[in-house]
């Protein structure tokens, strides 16, 4: 089957686009190549099914190799305010280890309009958009009080174009899961068609020490990310368990209803996107979906995945930074591609 997300019209190439192994069986269950028998057994918690999206499915290119605010900084993550019609894009120096990033507010087509530079936060792996209605700034959720390039927290503060943010501005407030599982490294993930936040954190042990905890808007804005708040819980398959290696790196989450979805690859690198049933457990995913967007595009990384809202209805959006090796230092570019289409 073909991925029609290639970007814009450019020399012929193979465009493979392969659902590794779906194979449909009764009452829902999915065999998955690589992956365990997707069954109704015992969960965490349950929250209500959802339409979960097509990956092998018709989407768009609404951003294509775009630079940034700082050109020498490679994108690592971005979210949509839908309700404005803007992106928000954070971006790492290549080989900073300070936790310094640049955010830039963009059109839909990737041209900046504002700026914040935001200090000693993390890699800015992973962010969240809570829009605030017409014409008001929004809150940005990511990661804070970076050690040695990681966030340690997370911080919910509100947009101000050109504005500098340390992580002791009195501004910040501290939105860092208290789940008992949590031990460290916390992302954030905005659910903004179900209004819900999504955490993806490590646990500290186990044979799958990553796991996911999923919260109402309201808990999340509230601070109330307690065990008792919580709507479901989950781990996080391994690598080895999604029949991926460990060159494919972990790139991004998003959450849309029932189902979680994350982005992995690497550097000139496959990419690929992961389907979760929150209210499945263990090794067990949905889907694994190998992408060709964005193939031709050099030094392709996979990096970053949300939801995107257009006239109601939810898209999965899913970027690649790119790097242009003509320049001294090297350049970097964002792209970013969707799927519309729900099984």
């Amino acid at each position: 089957m073909t991925d029609s997300l290639a970007g814009p019209a450019r020399p012929a190439h193979s465009r493979r686009g392969l659902l590794t192994g779906g194979v449909k069986l009764a009452a829902g269950a999915v065999v998955l190549g690589g992956g365990s028998l997707l069954t109704a057994g015992p969960a965490h918690a349950d929250v209500d099914d959802t339409p979960k999206f097509k990956l092998n499915g018709n989407g768009g290119n609404p951003v294509w190799r775009r630079t940034l605010h700082q050109p020498y900084w490679a994108m690592q993550s971005f979210a949509f305010d839908s309700v404005n019609s803007q992106i928000y894009f954070a971006q790492h120096k290549v080989g900073g280890d300070n936790g310094d990033l640049w955010l830039s507010r963009t059109d839909l087509s990737g041209t900046v309009l504002s700026t914040m530079a935001i200090h000693g936060f993390g890699h800015g792996s992973s962010m969240g958009v809570e829009s605030a209605g017409v014409g008001t700034p929004p809150f940005i959720w990511i990661e804070s009080h970076s050690v040695n390039d990681a966030g340690t927290r997370i911080a919910r503060f509100r947009w101000s174009d050109g504005a500098e943010l340390n992580t002791s501005s009195p501004t910040i407030q501290n939105r860092t899961p208290t789940v008992s599982t949590f031990a460290h490294s916390p992302r954030p993930a905005f659910d903004p068609h179900y209004g819900r936040m999504l955490f993806r954190y490590h646990s500290g042990s186990g044979s799958r020490p990553w796991r996911l905890a999923l919260f109402s808007q309201a808990d999340a804005v509230a601070g109330r990310l307690g065990d008792g708040t919580r709507l479901t819980e989950r781990a996080i398959p391994t690598n080895q368990e999604l029949g991926l290696t460990d060159a494919d790196l972990f790139q991004g989450i998003t959450a849309c209803g029932r189902y979680a979805y994350l982005l992995f690859g690497g550097t000139n690198r496959s990419s690929y996107l992961v389907t979760l049933d929150m209210n499945a457990t263990a090794d067990s995913y949905v889907e694994k979906y190998l992408t060709s967007a964005g193939e031709s595009l050099g030094g392709r990384e996979a990096q970053g995945i949300a939801i995107w809202r257009v006239n109601g209805a939810p898209r999965l959006a899913f970027g690649y930074s790119s790097r242009d090796t003509s320049t001294t230092p090297d350049s970097f570019e964002a792209s970013v591609f969707y799927k519309s289409e729900f099984l």
